[in-house]
């Protein structure tokens, strides 16, 4: 029997890395290919095909990887042929998230002068497996003066109406296991409110609020997540989607006075439906807020959570009565698989005797 020398150890081993290496670059071909292709039939058809759709939920981790093929590809012989074909994928991330990581706010700050601030937040609880306790004080750290819950369960519905009646005095809680209810905590009166009929799946509520004499109004909403949300093939979120057209079309569309919409949508910024939505209402966090936003899914306490979350999928959404002063997302989620958002709002189309009689 005989021994390999380590001279033929090396070369084996040179050989193995060689060919790794000639693995990766075609890997790295084919990845900017598929990318590729897939940006130029998000441009031309949008979401008309379901893979499509499933790959605008993960654009910005699109982005990522094809920053860093590109620069592994930079050590590369061809790189003159490696590097420009991840190109397409980085400047779209720029163009789609640039904004976010230089905000300026100095504009909205300076017309925003004297108005009425208020601050509102978003918050999917997940009452089937988090703990009312942690919730409760979660709600309590925001400090946000208006507050819409979904996912609320009886016993979390118990639990903040107890300890939370203090601080939002004025309170509509719609509590349905296992993911149906809603609820909108205020330190505002609330004038009035309802739950909105079929076809919603999910609870989604109405409320007007009296913000220093002026009548706000506020939705609570969380229209469905996809089907089949992880298949390239079978993705189907035409259920959400269509909730969200009747939510825009009967309701939105109609509203005149200050205007905010509070929710989990369970879609990225990414998505046809996200910019319907946009067409009529500001994102807060898009307008002011820093970074991705990630908001979703965190993963459960034990074991420890090792990823950070994938997809920015809870809004803020506001009309031109108000203009934002600053956004962002909350670590601390209770429990929930949701991270809070919160947003800073100034409600500058105030008649002028409200305007005096809440200055300062």
């Amino acid at each position: 029997m005989t021994e390999s020398s380590p001279k033929s150890n090396t070369v084996s081993l040179r050989s193995s890395l060689l060919a790794g290496w000639h693995i990766f670059q075609a890997g790295s071909i084919v990845y900017a290919l598929v990318v590729n292709g897939y940006l130029l039939v998000r441009l031309t058809l949008g979401e008309r095909w379901p893979w499509v759709a499933l790959a605008n939920n993960f654009a910005p981790w699109l982005a990522l990887g094809g920053l860093l093929l590109g620069a592994l590809c930079l050590f590369a012989r061809r790189r003159w042929l490696l590097v420009p074909l991840h190109v397409p994928i980085i400047l779209a991330f720029g163009v789609w998230y640039g904004a976010l990581f230089w905000p300026s706010r100095v504009a909205n700050d300076v017309q925003a002068e004297n108005s009425p601030r208020l601050v509102a937040a978003t918050y999917n609880i997940l009452s089937a497996r988090s703990e009312p306790t942690r919730v409760v004080h979660v709600i309590a750290g925001l400090d946000a003066d208006i507050i819409g819950l979904q996912e609320l369960g009886p016993a979390h519905a118990d639990l903040i109406a107890h300890d939370l009646a203090a601080e939002y005095p004025y309170q509509a809680l719609h509590p349905q296991l296992p993911v149906r209810g809603v609820g909108l905590l205020s330190r505002y009166p609330i004038i009035n409110q309802y739950v909105l009929p079929y076809p919603f799946g999910m609870l989604h509520m109405r409320a007007t609020l009296d913000v220093n004499g002026l009548p706000v109004t506020v939705y609570v909403a969380h229209p469905p997540p996809p089907g089949n949300a992880l298949s390239p093939l079978t993705y189907d979120d035409d259920r959400r989607n269509r909730e969200i057209t009747v939510l825009r079309e009967d309701y939105l569309q109609a509203e005149e006075g200050p205007l905010l919409v509070l929710g989990d949508f369970n879609m990225t910024d990414q998505s046809d439906a996200y910019r319907a939505m946009d067409r009529g209402l500001d994102d807060a966090f898009r307008e002011v807020g820093q970074g991705l936003g990630l908001t979703w899914p965190i993963l459960r306490d034990n074991p420890p959570r090792l990823l950070p979350p994938l997809l920015r999928i809870d809004y803020i959404w506001y009309d031109t009565a108000f203009i934002a002063l600053d956004a962002w997302v909350v670590r601390d989620n209770g429990g929930s698989d949701h991270r809070p958002v919160v947003a800073e709002l100034a409600l500058v189309a105030v008649p002028q005797q409200v305007r005096e009689d809440t200055s300062p």
